[in-house]
């Protein structure tokens, strides 16, 4: 997942985290780390499901379409891997 999204907005990512902590430095937040690569988390849902939380820099208004382009392929690339990514059948979902 981290490659995909790498590959789909690594370069401009990490512009805008310079950008990013450049504004940060200008301020009186401390301690606050910025990550310059997408970065994946998983976490145990309520119901027994592990989300999967991709979580990269991108600018407010293009949030949207830059996960309405990267849902497709993070999906059919965890498709391709059955062995690693049980989705569970039929109406489960």
């Amino acid at each position: 997942m981290q490659r995909i999204v790498a590959e789909e907005i690594g370069k401009e990512m990490m512009e805008r985290v310079s950008v990013y902590r450049d504004l940060l430095a200008r301020t009186p937040v401390d301690e606050l780390e910025v990550r310059e690569h997408p970065r994946v988390i998983f976490r145990v849902d309520e119901v027994t499901w592990i989300d999967a939380i991709v979580r990269y820099l991108v600018a407010p208004r293009e949030a949207g379409p830059v996960k309405s382009r990267l849902i497709p392929k993070l999906l059919a690339a965890l498709n391709a891997a059955p062995e690693k990514v049980m989705f569970p059948a039929g109406a489960n979902r």
